[in-house]
């Protein structure tokens, strides 16, 4: 392996080269490529995680409440914000640039070799994936928290055999020309993540969607456990924090839960992992003797990036990059804002239902003015285009900028105009990560 040397920022370099989708199915090429390595992925208990929003904020918390339990746990999600290195985590730390880069060349060692006998490169997907499997088995973690990537039936991550226990979060249209036009299809896809009698948790909030899960729950034998909307109720909102009840129906009891966030969606979301902890329980002696406290500690520390995160006294940073996950940053903006003037900065890819996204987003309550601005991608919507549509279904002001760094002091400087007003950034997850970034500088 000495024939291959790099740095960190070069083996970034490499990565971000690889292309991201591949034509051949390749979920053997992922699985033989980890028997080389002794299946790795196979020396923890493997939680899988699929949906089309709220996967990294279920992850993070039940990541949360297991370490607070003293388990050590890993982490994988994505897309990653600003650097690289935050899609693996281990106890809540990012793998150091170090661990990175010789995991790195451990892979493309192993890759040039069976690329000359003929078999596939892995997708920039695939190839994060195995590094972080890699990294994982061999720290000896105890809980492997694994988000997919795209769907589930046919991800990366979908290759191991028997997870100890699947989660599906809300679903709805994104994706839709690789993973289907309908709830069903896309639900479908999803499902594939279920295993033969492996126990799986589900937010039941679309009713065509759960008749597909259900279905396929039934036919493996797993183990359903299915949250209504009506069984996460807030007691109180105080703007910078949420007490939600969980009302249990399965063991018939009720958790008050406390989360430090302006967003309501994030109740659901904390629903998920909280039932999620409460089925590992039956599997694991260690946790079995938790109480209940050590779990609602967990609930409360976790900090997710990125997820109506307050940056500056004022300033919000939401990653929803969909019509589902607007509509839910609406609501939370309807509820946890409820009466201040609102700006907002938007800039949204060109692969999404934009239309509908920001005829959601004009009906903000006391919206007062938007920045138009593009994400720094290849896939960036022109600015123009979505200024127009903005002006089509809103008679307020419309800005636009084309530099983000520009566009973040003009919607600073325009909110700051109405007495406190909140700036909500959103539309992205590269818009998000661009403006964390420039905040912190």
């Amino acid at each position: 392996m000495g024939e291959i040397s790099m740095n960190y920022a070069e083996a970034e370099e490499y990565i971000n080269q690889i292309p991201r989708f591949s034509k051949v199915k390749s979920e053997e090429n992922v699985d033989e490529i980890l028997a080389l390595f002794g299946h790795p992925e196979k020396k923890f208990a493997y939680i899988h995680v699929a949906g089309t929003n709220g996967k990294g904020s279920v992850c993070a918390f039940l990541d949360s409440m297991l370490r607070m339990a003293g388990k050590k746990t890993g982490l994988f999600t994505s897309p990653h914000l600003i650097t690289t290195t935050e899609r693996m985590k281990i106890n809540g730390q990012n793998i150091s640039e170090e661990a990175f880069t010789e995991i790195f060349e451990e892979l493309l060692h192993v890759v040039k070799v069976r690329e000359k006998a003929g078999h596939l490169h892995p997708t920039y997907f695939e190839w994060l994936y195995l590094m972080a499997m890699l990294w994982f088995g061999r720290q000896g973690i105890e809980y492997g928290i694994i988000e997919t990537g795209l769907g589930g039936r046919l991800d990366a991550t979908n290759h191991i055999a028997q997870p100890v226990l699947t989660i599906i979060t809300s679903i709805s249209y994104d994706h839709m020309e690789i993973l289907g036009q309908t709830l069903t299809e896309i639900a479908g896809e999803k499902a594939g993540i279920l295993k033969s009698g492996v126990p799986v948790i589900c937010d039941g909030s679309e009713p065509e969607a759960m008749a597909v899960i259900r279905k396929r729950a039934a036919i493996l034998h797993c183990p359903l456990k299915v949250i209504e909307p009506e069984q996460v109720k807030i007691l109180l909102n105080r703007g910078k924090n949420i007490d939600f009840l969980l009302q249990d129906r399965y063991d018939n009891k009720s958790y008050r839960i406390h989360v430090q966030t302006e967003a309501v969606y994030q109740t659901m979301n904390g629903s998920l992992a909280w039932m999620a902890v409460k089925e590992l329980q039956k599997q694991d002696s260690e946790l079995q003797q938790t109480e209940d406290g050590v779990f609602l500690e967990g609930m409360a520390h976790m900090h997710w990036p990125g997820r109506l995160e307050e940056l500056l006294p004022g300033v919000y940073v939401d990653g929803a990059h969909n019509v589902g996950g607007i509509r839910k940053l609406r609501e939370s903006i309807a509820a946890s804002f409820a009466g201040r003037p609102v700006w907002l900065l938007f800039a949204v890819a060109s692969d999404k239902d934009y239309g509908e996204m920001i005829r959601i987003l004009c009906t903000i309550p006391e919206l007062k003015g938007v920045t138009v601005t593009e994400i720094e991608n290849y896939r960036r919507t022109d600015l123009e285009t979505v200024a127009s549509i903005f002006r089509k279904n809103w008679h307020g002001y419309v800005g636009h900028s084309y530099n983000i760094n520009e566009a973040i002091t003009t919607s600073e400087q325009q909110a700051a105009k109405y007495p406190n007003a909140v700036l909500i950034c959103a539309g992205s997850l590269y818009l998000a990560g661009s403006v964390i970034e420039a905040l912190q500088r």
